[in-house]
């Protein structure tokens, strides 16, 4: 592709070229320099820890014939760029870098009907209730987001919940190319603080919920900026779905000028508001179940909760905004999972063990009292927290699991640079405001086995922190280890011992 093929969205103005840009071959586009190839256009991200103008020659040493540049001066001296290379000046190279990704990939979202997940928590379970509830309706669909990209018969893992731009319109492309009608995804405050959804017009943008989270460093400067990008989706959809019962859906839609819909457990229904009603809990053999009605159908889930209800009436009303019969997505809705939210392993009859990702107070505080409605024998906790994030996490999820689990054992998570040791003592810190009972194992494959192995019947077992998370962060290094594999081996081992005593 001709460079002046990808520039027809962007301001930009030409400090060099060889040649005109409508005879520069573009082969690719990149914006690592340690994975550029010879014909590609590098582009120059600054981010909260390293900064593409740095890299400007070693993409070239790689063979990249063009730049764009959002900066002239680095380190108080002029940027130095290597000759042979085509320059190009932008204002923001992340807004760019989106841009000219569409442009790259031919503008894959314009075939697509996109539908957009924010809020602090629910995002990866809505968008995976409304992907499994199209493709269950007979329509193509595709998921991305904190689990992994699922496009068809291919799964592919991600680290980010928003992905770069380029990736995100690269999979738009391998969705168009297997004929998929709806792409739905997980946008992250970050992600649209980063420019990822630049240019992106959604079908259907949905919040879920809005709290007190990712706020630090190498996250948001505060509460207010964390909340205002959270609102931002709603300026690039044409429906838009809100919680009526968070109060802080009225700011996420002020400044939107989409068609407006929520949902709700505390008001009526209407016309373009999907309420809850009958809502109830109950107990089964294999575990905790949610009933309620909307639109006048019953449904039953086995994801437990009410937070699972708001997340259920949440993809509900994307459904019914597509002008589909969601009384048709009740057997989806009751057989429905989610990988790392609230899964349900059965230990056995009348044991239940979740693995889940709240990683957090307020996520973990929600898990406990949703799972304490069910008025089970003992919650068994097993936690860590991981290294880089703020300390006061640590503090206050310390005070939440004291308050609300019968028994926690308290393990490491992903301490990346940190010693595992003084993140427990960190939570022990507000373990010790409460009358919890606690356990320390550092070692957390030993942790949940010992859970496991001291689980008897009407307990439920709770696994919080990694979710859908099949590693382990040491340092820089990630090692293999999945809460599903360390929980399915503790049963097989608790099942043998069992028939040893017999």
């Amino acid at each position: 592709m001709k460079l002046v093929n990808l520039t027809g969205q962007l301001e930009y103005a030409v400090l060099r070229a060889p040649c005109p840009l409508a005879e520069i071959e573009i082969t690719g586009i990149s914006y690592d320099s340690r994975e550029t190839k010879e014909g590609e256009l590098f582009v120059c991200l600054a981010g909260s820890r390293d900064d593409g103008h740095r890299h400007i020659s070693e993409a070239r040493i790689r063979g990249a014939v063009a730049v764009l540049v959002e900066k002239l001066v680095l380190d108080k001296e002029i940027l130095h760029i290597p000759e042979g290379m085509a320059v190009l000046l932008v204002k923001d190279t992340r807004e760019a870098l989106a841009y000219i990704s569409a442009a790259y990939f031919q503008y894959p979202a314009r075939k697509l009907k996109v539908i957009g997940v924010t809020g602090t928590k629910g995002k990866t379970t809505v968008a995976s209730l409304i992907f499994q509830m199209l493709e269950a309706l007979g329509h193509r669909a595709a998921l991305m987001g904190t689990i992994g990209t699922v496009i068809g018969e291919m799964q592919i893992p991600e680290k980010n919940t928003t992905y770069e731009s380029f990736t995100i319109h690269q999979y738009f492309a391998k969705m168009v190319e297997m004929g998929c009608e709806y792409a739905v995804m997980e946008v992250s405050s970050q992600g649209i603080k980063w420019k990822r959804i630049e240019g992106i017009e959604f079908e259907i943008g949905i919040f879920t919920n809005f709290g007190e989270d990712h706020v630090g460093a190498h996250e948001h400067a505060s509460i207010a900026e964390y909340r205002y990008y959270k609102s931002c989706l709603f300026r690039h959809c044409r429906i838009g779905i809100g919680n009526l019962d968070d109060r802080n859906c009225g700011f996420m839609f002020k400044r939107a000028t989409c068609r407006k819909y929520g949902f709700t457990t505390m008001r009526d229904g209407g016309d373009h508001i999907l309420a809850a009603s009958g809502i109830s809990f109950g107990m089964e053999e294999e575990g905790p179940v949610s009933r309620f009605t909307a639109d006048g159908t019953e449904f039953t889930m086995e994801m437990p909760g009410m937070f699972n209800v708001y997340n259920a009436l949440a993809a509900l009303q994307a459904i019914r905004c597509l002008d589909l019969d969601i009384s048709q997505a009740a057997e989806t809705l009751r057989k429905a999972h989610v990988k790392g939210r609230m899964e349900r392993i059965l230990v056995e009859k009348n044991i239940a063990c979740y693995i889940d990702y709240a990683h957090n107070a307020m996520s973990l505080q929600c898990v406990l009292t949703t799972l304490k409605v069910y008025q089970p024998g003992r919650i068994l906790l097993v936690f860590g927290c991981g290294g880089g994030r703020a300390a006061s996490r640590r503090l206050e999820m310390g005070k939440v699991a004291g308050r609300l689990a019968d028994m926690t054992i308290i393990t490491s998570d992903n301490p990346r640079e940190e010693e595992p040791m003084q993140i427990i003592r960190e939570i022990l810190e507000g373990m010790e405001m409460t009358k919890g009972m606690y356990l320390v194992e550092e070692d957390r494959k030993k942790a949940v086995s010992l859970a496991i192995s001291m689980a008897e019947p009407g307990d439920i077992l709770v696994i919080a922190g990694k979710g859908h998370e099949s590693y382990q962060e040491i340092g820089s290094m990630r090692y293999h280890m999945d809460d599903r594999e360390l929980v399915l081996e503790a049963i097989k081992k608790r099942h043998q011992t069992e028939s040893e005593e017999k």
